[in-house]
Formats: C-alpha cells, sequence, structure tokens
C-alpha cells in the first residue's frame, strides 16, 4: 500500500481505536493499521518499517499508553527516520473531529509528500530486486523526483535509483529531445521578436543562475557549516527570498562558542556534569581543568584533584536512562526501568547524556551531537562544529550548555533558547496571560494552578488553585478576573485573581467550549462552542444573553482586534469572519485560508494584522497572514513553515508594533518570523514541550517599540524570548554570520582562506 496514514496506536486503546479507523475508511482515507499482534522482532520492524516509509502520514493516538509502548516508540523512530508528517490525536477526541482532522491533514500531506513517499518507495523496491531496468521511473516521473532535490537531501539510494533512471531516459529521448529543440527554435524566430527573445532568455538565465547558486550554496552548508557561513556572510546587500533562505539555513547551523585544547588526549570528563570547572581526565590519567567561564583562555591546565565516579555520583533516584550498544545507530530511554523510548539516529553512537532535568538527552554520532527531545522521543537539533569525532559529552549543571570532547580538543554549545522563567517538570502549563501591571504575569497549569510571577524573577509573588483541569484561561482587560475554561471544556468560570473565588458561566450542556475572550470594557465574554456558534455572556450575573451566529458552523477560536472595536472568529473549515464588538448584525465574512484547516487560534495586532494557526499550520496552502493595504483591504500571504515532525499549532503572537509575530508547534519549535517580508526566520529548536500558550509584553520604558515574548508548555516551562525586529532581515543576519565566524577563528575552529597574493606590476 502506497499514499496511506499509518496508524500508531497502543492496543489498550483499541475500544476508541477501532471506531477511527472505521470512520476514516468510510471517508476514503487508505489506513495501515497492526491488527495480528506481530511479536516484536525482527520481522515486525521490517514489516514497520516498510509502513511507514510508504505512508503519506504518520498518525499517532496519543495516551500514557503509546508513550509508555517500546514498539510505538520504534514506530515513532522510524516515521522520524523517513521525514513523515506527524499529527497526534489525544486518544478519547470526539470521534468526528478525530476523522475530519486525520482526512484533512492526510490530503495535505498527500499533495506535499507524496511525490517523496513514491521515489522512497520505487528507490527501496528497485535497490531489492537487485537494481535492474525493471522499475525505473519514466521522463515525467523522474521530473518529479528531481524537483524534490530542493527541499530535501536525497538517500544515497533514491540518488542511485535517479541516476540510473536518468541514463535510460537519455539514451531513449536522444533523438526525439533534439527534434524538439530544434522545432522550438524554428517556432520562435519566426514568432518571436528578437529583442523579445534576448529579454526572455536573460531572464530565465538570471533565474536559473540563482537557483543553481541557492542550491550549491545550502549543499556547502551542508558539508561545511563554516565555509557556509562565508558564504553568508556575502548576502546582506538586498533583502530577496533566495538570499534568506541561505541565510536561515547558514544561522541554523549550531556551532561551538566556546573552545580549548588539552596537552594529551582526553579520555572522559572527570565530573557528571560540569559546575565552575570543566575537568577532563586524559588517558594518561592526569586531569585537566579549565574555568567554565574562563573564555578568554585557549588552553587547560593540570589539576590537582580527583575524577568522579560517574556510577559513585548517580543519582539513584534518576528516572530515566540511556541504553545502547556499540556501533548501533538505535538507543533505547529505560524510564524507571522499563523501555520507554527507541531513538534512531544518523550513524553509530558514539556516548550519549541525560540533561539534568532528564528532559533531553545529547548523543554523540558522526553526524554530530543529536539533541533528542524524550517525551517525544525526537531528534530535534544536530550540534555541529567539533574539530573531531566526540567520544564524550557532559551537560552543565543548569542544562543550558553541552560540552563534548574531542581527543586533545574541548569544545561547547550553547543550547537554551531563551530564560526560563519557572520550571515545574511534574506540571503541564497550559495558558500564559497579562496581569494587572506590567512587572508581573499569570501561568496557569492543567491540574488547576493559577500563579503570578514576577516578570523579571519569575518568583512567585500568588497561587491559587481552582477546582478540576485548566484548559484555557484569559484576563479581563483590568488583569482582576480570568475566564477559566475547565474539565471536558464543558465548565467555565470567573476567578477573582485576588482571592481565588470562582463564580460560574452558566453555558448550555451542547456547549464544549474552546479558549473565550472579554470585550474591551470586560464586561461581556465570548464563548466559542466547538462544532457550535458564539456564546455571548454577562460577566456579572454569569448568564448567556444571546448568541452570534455564523454561516458555517464550528467557531473554533476567537479573538478581539487590539483597539477592541472588532471580534474576529475562526472555524474548523479554516474561514475568517469578523464583526463589531458592539453589533448585533451576522458577522462578515473574511477569508478562507487555502486548505481550510481547523483554526486554533488566532493573533491579532493593529492594522488590523491577522494571524490564523492551528491544524496543518506550516503546510503549502494552510498557513497565511493578513496585513493591511494602502487601500484598506487585507493582503493575504501565503507561506510554508513548519518541519516535518509537527503540522499543529496551538499559539501565535505578534511582537511589539507588530514588526514581526511568532508561530508554537506542538513539537516545541518557535518560529520567529518579520511581518511584512516573512522570512528570513528564526527557528527556536531547543524548548522542551509541546508550546500551548505565548504572550508578548512590552518593556517597560520603551514606548511599546522593544518586549519579550513568553512561551508556556506542556513539559511545565516558562520560557522568556526578547523579541529582535532588527535581527530578522538578509543585512542583519549576514552581519551575525560575520560575528559568528570571527568568534569560530577566535576559538580556533575555523581558519580563513588565505588571500590570493596581488600581483605585481609588470613592466613594459
Amino acid at each position: 500500500m502506497l499514499h496511506h496514514v499509518f496508524i500508531s496506536y497502543s492496543r489498550r486503546d483499541s475500544a476508541w481505536v477501532d471506531p477511527l479507523v472505521r470512520g476514516l475508511t468510510e471517508s476514503g482515507v487508505k489506513c495501515w493499521i497492526d491488527r495480528e499482534g506481530i511479536p516484536f522482532s525482527v520481522p515486525w520492524r521490517e514489516e514497520v518499517e516498510d509502513a511507514v516509509q510508504a505512508c503519506d502520514l504518520f498518525l499517532v493516538c496519543d495516551s500514557d499508553d503509546w508513550r509508555a509502548s517500546p514498539a510505538c516508540a520504534t514506530e515513532a523512530a522510524y516515521a522520524l527516520r523517513f521525514a513523515k508528517v506527524r499529527l497526534e490525536i489525544p486518544v478519547g477526541q470526539d470521534l468526528r473531529a478525530a476523522v475530519e482532522q486525520t482526512a484533512r491533514n492526510w490530503r495535505h500531506a498527500t499533495r506535499r509528500h507524496g511525490t517523496a513517499t513514491e521515489l522512497s518507495v520505487r528507490a527501496r523496491d528497485w535497490d531489492g530486486d537487485g537494481r535492474t531496468r525493471k522499475g525505473l521511473a519514466s521522463w515525467r516521473l523522474r521530473r518529479r523526483f528531481d524537483a524534490l532535490q530542493r527541499d530535501r537531501t536525497l538517500s544515497q539510494v533514491e540518488s542511485a535509483y535517479l541516476t540510473a533512471s536518468r541514463r535510460r531516459s537519455r539514451r531513449q529521448a536522444a533523438v526525439s529531445v533534439a527534434l524538439t529543440l530544434l522545432l522550438l527554435v524554428a517556432y520562435l524566430s519566426g514568432r518571436v521578436a528578437p529583442g523579445v527573445e534576448k529579454e526572455v532568455n536573460k531572464r530565465l538565465a538570471e533565474q536559473a543562475t540563482q537557483y543553481f547558486r541557492t542550491l550549491a550554496a545550502l549543499a556547502v552548508i551542508k558539508d561545511d557549516p563554516y565555509e557556509g557561513l562565508q558564504l553568508a556572510t556575502a548576502l546582506g546587500d538586498n533583502e530577496s527570498f533566495k538570499d534568506a533562505e541561505v541565510l536561515e539555513e547558514a544561522l541554523a547551523v549550531d556551532l561551538p562558542d566556546d573552545a580549548f585544547t588539552l596537552p594529551v588526549e582526553g579520555r572522559r570528563f572527570a565530573d557528571p556534569t560540569v559546575g565552575a570547572q570543566v575537568r577532563v581526565t586524559a588517558l594518561d590519567g592526569t586531569i585537566w581543568r579549565r574555568g567554565a567561564a574562563d573564555r578568554t583562555r585557549r588552553s587547560a591546565s593540570r589539576s590537582l584533584g580527583s575524577a568522579v565516579d560517574p556510577a559513585a555520583g548517580a543519582d539513584t533516584a534518576t528516572k530515566v536512562s540511556l541504553r545502547w550498544q556499540a556501533d548501533s545507530a538505535s538507543m533505547r530511554v529505560l524510564r524507571q526501568g522499563k523501555p520507554w523510548r527507541t531513538v534512531v539516529l544518523e550513524s553509530a553512537v558514539r556516548a550519549a547524556q541525560l540533561s539534568p532535568d532528564e528532559r533531553w538527552a545529547a548523543v554523540a554520532t558522526d553526524a554530530g551531537v543529536a539533541l533528542v527531545d524524550l517525551a517525544r522521543g525526537t531528534i530535534r537539533d544536530v550540534l555541529r562544529g567539533a574539530p573531531a569525532p566526540l567520544t564524550d559529552l557532559a551537560w552543565t549543571a543548569r542544562g543550558d550548555r553541552v560540552w563534548g570532547l574531542a581527543g586533545g580538543s574541548v569544545v561547547s554549545w550553547d543550547v537554551a533558547d531563551g530564560d526560563v522563567v519557572l520550571d515545574r517538570s511534574d506540571e503541564w502549563f497550559q495558558d500564559v496571560f497579562p496581569a494587572s501591571d506590567n512587572a508581573h504575569l499569570w501561568v496557569a497549569s492543567r491540574d488547576g494552578r493559577l500563579r503570578l510571577l514576577d516578570r523579571a524573577s519569575g518568583a512567585v509573588v500568588r497561587s491559587l488553585k481552582v477546582d478540576g483541569t485548566i484548559n484555557s484561561a484569559v484576563p479581563d482587560p483590568s488583569g482582576k478576573e480570568a475566564a477559566v475554561v475547565g474539565t471536558d471544556n464543558s465548565q467555565v468560570w470567573i476567578v477573582d485573581l485576588t482571592t481565588g473565588t470562582a463564580r460560574t458561566v452558566v453555558i448550555p450542556s451542547t456547549c464544549a467550549s474552546a479558549r473565550p475572550v472579554f470585550s474591551r470594557d470586560g464586561r461581556t465574554l465570548y464563548v466559542p462552542c466547538l462544532l457550535g456558534d458564539v456564546l455571548v455572556a454577562q460577566v456579572r450575573s454569569g448568564r448567556v444573553t444571546s448568541k452570534i451566529d455564523v454561516a458555517e458552523p464550528g467557531v473554533t477560536a476567537v479573538a478581539l482586534e487590539p483597539s477592541g472595536n472588532r471580534l474576529f472568529l475562526g472555524t474548523g473549515g479554516g474561514s475568517v469572519y469578523a464583526l463589531s464588538a458592539d453589533s448585533q448584525s451576522a458577522p462578515d465574512f473574511v477569508y478562507r485560508v487555502q486548505c481550510g484547516p481547523y483554526v486554533d487560534a488566532i493573533a491579532t495586532a493593529p492594522g488590523p494584522r491577522i494571524l490564523p494557526v492551528g491544524d496543518g499550520t506550516g503546510l503549502t496552502g494552510c498557513t497565511q497572514v493578513a496585513r493591511p493595504k494602502a487601500d484598506g483591504t487585507l493582503r493575504w500571504d501565503a507561506f510554508i513553515d513548519s518541519p516535518p515532525d509537527s503540522v499543529l499549532a496551538l499559539a501565535a503572537s505578534y511582537g511589539p508594533a507588530a514588526k514581526t509575530f511568532a508561530i508554537g508547534y506542538s513539537d516545541g519549535s518557535v518560529i520567529l518570523h518579520p511581518s511584512d517580508n516573512i522570512m528570513p526566520r528564526q527557528v527556536l529548536t531547543h524548548i522542551a514541550g509541546g508550546v500551548r500558550s505565548m504572550l508578548t509584553l512590552p518593556t517597560a520604558g520603551s514606548g511599546g517599540n522593544e518586549g519579550d515574548l513568553y512561551v508556556a508548555t506542556r513539559a511545565g516551562l516558562l520560557i522568556r524570548i526578547p523579541w529582535c525586529a532588527g535581527c530578522l532581515s538578509n543585512k542583519a543576519m549576514a552581519k551575525a554570520a560575520e560575528r559568528k565566524l570571527r568568534q569560530a577563528e577566535s576559538i580556533g575552529l575555523y581558519k580563513p582562506p588565505e588571500a590570493s597574493p596581488t600581483p605585481a606590476p609588470t613592466s613594459d
């Protein structure tokens, strides 16, 4: 089977999964699901690997049982290896909504990735059949496959398959191509004026040159990131899309920002974690050290201390451990001694270390240091730029830096994206929202906790508790009360943020509430009902007084324009509506995002600027942002964003003065964009846990032009990221590449090419 949905599930969830599969089949969705109870063995792995490789969408039926299953972890590892689009649906979700969501994402994935899937499977079968001429791609199919090289790196088998197909096509088509060219030249000579023909040829040549230059630059970055930075330094003269693509890729590679050398070969780090000193045990047993903060020293000095036995220093309460075998690219993750995750790396594991908070694993391979998000079992980033293969790794105690040992060299990478404001690893943060003053903010946990934090220090100023779970929490304009959506989206409370007392907003039992929003004066609460309309409730009485009817049922998100004058509504079919906040009339249709995605959230900014996000965000045709034109209408720009591991965004936010915007994805990625040009982007991949909510707060005294982005994740993290609108341009990124290159030179990891000698003048 080809172009199907691979369903990854725990058999303990079969009561929910079985009707899901029936619904998908009835909707015309092809499904592959393991029903036979194949033993967890080599034949099972081979069959599952083939099925994952041939799918267009990898569906995770997410539950505690799925996360604890080693078989499911292996399936997820194959999906990551083959760069499959991954969709997660919680077990227990409404089946009709789950079927619609899966079918919609499968169609999008098939359109975008179907060609890649077909190439992968055809190349695999051709290789397995002995690489005969049978099964080679026709010239039409090969042209589709060739176009993939712009978006992804082909495997060795895929490259060999295309090369063989290309040779056969050349032999078969040489004569016909020559005749076609002769006829085309004759036609153009008779039909096109010489001047026009010359101009067309010139433009085509320029576009082809730019295209191949970009491909060449991206290949250089992959092969040598330092040489890639050197190329990027020369690309700040304009804001072209192609240059932005190269600059993004060059700066996205995480390179060491500190390094020093040892007088002898190192064996391992002398301490389980790095503190004030970086200590290394050499092959001869001596210990060498350098201050962790002494970034100006390029060499280590002898230490008189002794090394710490890693086993003796291990915490007996550690919940997570790593296991791997020599020359194996597979690593097992155990939690409380039981299999939890299986991670498949690009090459054999050389060394691996858990982060102090046990959210990450740093894994040294020939390709670099893979950063593995243990909660998802996926590789989020690969740290590169070490002078030689690494033999040992160590984290700092804070978990914000990874040190690597490569023979006589010691290097380190900064792996912190932003500052940690609050860390509660045993909780799930659901929302972050502003307080009554700019010096504080609130964070809401799924378990019912509401905490008021000092914005600068992260200190907890006040803590409240509501009964049940929190699915969303939004403040009124004064910051004195919050509307909290509780258990199963069926309860809405108005919570006093000083005393913690709560009163109920009475909503019909048929309404499953999404995230509500207050009116500008705080007297009215707009409550969107999933698969229904919007309820208008009076805050003081807690009673619903009216409702907003939408032409298509299923309002899934509401947002207020910053001025408070207009209300924007998003639907499960990708439509955006608007109406005056004081109006009793039906809302006006504004726009429908091309692929009709399920809108989970809407970010707004003055203008207005509108950014709807949800299922499918990041995919072609599913991601559009609106900005005002001179005539007062809106321009909707489309772009592609998400990595293959996530097609779900639950949060978005505009930066200060609306010059930038951010999208937060379910895999933890946060992607920053300039609002007008969309590119170049900055992709942050070192944030643990799926992003659940984001908030922008201005910096005091900046006039609203500077500020911070706060990101709340399901891993119990609240992260602060400074906004930098001036950093998201080709010119700024070229300068950043120059600084990064000079830093690499200063720590001895990059040597600039020698300048060619100036020829001496010749005399007659």
